[in-house]
């Protein structure tokens, strides 16, 4: 028994129509229709009652549609299976991060996955956002932590949290003694970002202005920080990049009025057989960086 022959039939009942089904299963009608019957012959039993050139589905058909529906569903799961394991050794699960985004959540991601995964080994892969969704597409990565959001109908995404950013200075600097400042104080100090920033920066409307002046000289946010550790340059980081890196030399500011944040995705083959258990890993993942981004609520 083909299950190209099952899938024939579904079609066929989906669409009540032969040569829509043929077209839908990029088939002949005639080729759709003979496999059809002999489906039927290798069966036993009619699926169908044929009426002239129209036909209906027989008490049997309809009786086995709930159950063939069911075995290409299973066929489709043993697929992809086969598909995963043939793309790395078996325990191993592999993620990739694009490298905006830092070591700094490495703990949370080791953590959790020890928790969800404890027989699996867990290997992290540095790739820009471009190779990730392609190595995700191939089976490669299994799962992607990105900035998003990036709706694509091939992959399924799941917000991890959403940080806002902060203005790094030098501790001699002259905006150091603020607590907080606006966007618009920036406009005469020599502010630098990674090359990426300035497309995942979530700026309220009027203040793009800011960004005009900036000089983008990096991608590693190490390398900015030490530029602002040891420089008059000031630069906005990511609040979680921040904590644990509290140092002498840098006065980490809020900035007022503006809504500087970015939005941080886990991201997934659409068909995984897995998806319900990275999204139980992502969830998980989530609540230990809320707790470490506002810790005072998660108190409450």
């Amino acid at each position: 028994m083909r299950t190209q022959d099952l899938e024939y039939f579904v079609a066929l009942v989906q669409h009540m129509n032969f040569q829509k089904a043929a077209e839908a299963c990029d088939v002949s009608q005639p080729t759709l229709s003979i496999q059809i019957k002999k489906l039927e012959e290798e069966l036993g039993i009619p699926l169908l009652h044929r009426k002239g050139k129209g036909f209906s589905l027989s008490p049997t058909g309809l009786h086995l549609l709930p159950l063939i529906e069911n075995i290409l569903r299973e066929v489709h799961n043993l697929q992809e299976m086969a598909r995963w394991l043939r793309f790395q050794p078996v325990g191993v699960i592999n993620i990739g991060i694009t490298p905006t985004l830092g070591s700094y959540i490495h703990e949370d991601l080791f953590s959790v996955f020890k928790e969800k995964f404890p027989d699996n080994e867990i290997k992290l892969h540095e790739v820009n956002e471009d190779n990730l969704l392609s190595m995700l597409d191939k089976g490669q990565l299994q799962l992607g932590l990105l900035i998003g959001p990036i709706d694509n109908d091939r992959f399924l995404e799941a917000q991890l949290y959403e940080e806002q950013f902060v203005l790094g200075v030098n501790i001699s600097h002259p905006l150091s003694s603020y607590e907080a400042i606006e966007l618009k104080d920036l406009k005469k100090h020599k502010l630098i970002m990674t090359k990426s920033m300035p497309e995942h920066l979530q700026l309220e409307p009027g203040s793009e202005e800011i960004l005009n002046h900036a000089r983008s000289i990096s991608n590693d946010l190490e390398t900015i920080r030490y530029m602002v550790r040891n420089s008059d340059n000031v630069s906005f980081f990511p609040k979680l990049s921040t904590l644990g890196n509290e140092q002498n030399s840098i006065k980490y500011i809020n900035i007022k009025d503006n809504n500087l944040s970015r939005k941080v995705f886990l991201m997934m083959r659409e068909g995984d057989i897995m998806k319900e258990k990275y999204y139980s890993f992502g969830n998980d993942v989530a609540g230990r960086i809320s707790a470490r981004l506002c810790p005072a609520r998660q108190g409450m």
